[in-house]
């Protein structure tokens, strides 16, 4: 994977709106999953299936907009034997709707050797990563 895949969308929707439809794992299954499960705290559980491939982590950051500010959503998440990555959904109000900024970032193995501290890396499910960088 590159370094940073970036998407940028101008959606007519109220920011709630664009909340629910990358929180609510009913609404992620519309788009993104066949399956979705989300514990929204951090270190809550992801988890997603889509064509019957799994890919599961962690829930990083959670920051619902409201009051006209920004909301940001990030995860880790990798599929078994795969380098793990981030995801952030950046939800920021705009005139008449939502800018929605989407973010999948660098393996969770070069993010190691920018020097941020990493007692353990990968692991089935994914759960493995996700402890480590909550107490780093």
């Amino acid at each position: 994977m590159a370094d940073r895949i970036q998407r940028i969308c101008e959606l007519d929707a109220a920011p709630a709106a664009v909340w629910r439809a990358v929180t609510d794992p009913e609404w992620l299954r519309d788009w993104l999953a066949d399956e979705a499960e989300l514990e929204l705290v951090p270190g809550g559980e992801a988890r997603f299936v889509v064509d019957g491939r799994e890919r599961a982590g962690w829930v990083e950051e959670v920051i619902p907009p409201a009051d006209g500010r920004a909301g940001r959503l990030s995860f880790w998440w990798q599929e078994e034997d795969e380098p793990a990555s981030r995801v952030t959904f950046e939800i920021v109000p705009r005139a008449g709707g939502t800018r929605l900024q989407i973010d999948e970032t660098r393996p969770l193995e070069v993010l190691d050797l920018v020097g941020i501290p990493l007692r353990s890396v990968g692991g089935a499910g994914g759960s493995s990563f996700g402890p480590a960088l909550v107490a780093a």
